[in-house]
């Protein structure tokens, strides 16, 4: 991770699709999120490539997508996260609330950090020690 003094938070990727987009949902993001340092997970450049891929966006989209995911820093397991992972996954089952594998290297992520994560997935909700800015529904 590179220097920097201000707090981090790791945002997932309806977040930074959101801030992309300029969607009405970004604001609720941005506003919360000022004054922090924002890192995303490896899982979430995969997601949002995938979702351009999968789009069949062309080249000037892509390189707008470059450039904007260029803002963020990425933060990649190390064998820490992957035992946090394994360790949340496994918590979950056992606790009847299973996670997906993609959202549980984007928790991880916030917790090997020790910093917020904001999303607008409620699968996030409940889990210990996660520090979790939302959205309320509805």
């Amino acid at each position: 991770m590179t220097e920097n003094t201000s707090p981090l938070v790791v945002l997932d990727s309806n977040v930074v699709s959101y801030i992309f987009r300029g969607s009405p949902q970004a604001r609720y993001y941005l506003d919360r999120i000022q004054g922090l340092h924002p890192t995303i997970s490896f899982q979430t450049l995969e997601e949002i490539w995938y979702g351009a891929n999968s789009g069949g966006w062309g080249e000037r989209r892509r390189n707008q997508l470059a450039i904007f995911l260029g803002q963020y820093e990425v933060v990649y397991p190390d064998p820490q996260m992957v035992e946090v992972c394994a360790q949340l996954r496994a918590e979950r089952r056992n606790a009847g609330r299973e996670i997906r594998i993609a959202d549980a290297w984007v928790a991880a992520t916030a917790l090997i950090l020790n910093c917020p994560l904001a999303s607008h997935d409620g699968d996030f909700a409940d889990i210990p020690e996660l520090q979790l800015i939302r959205a309320a529904a509805g």
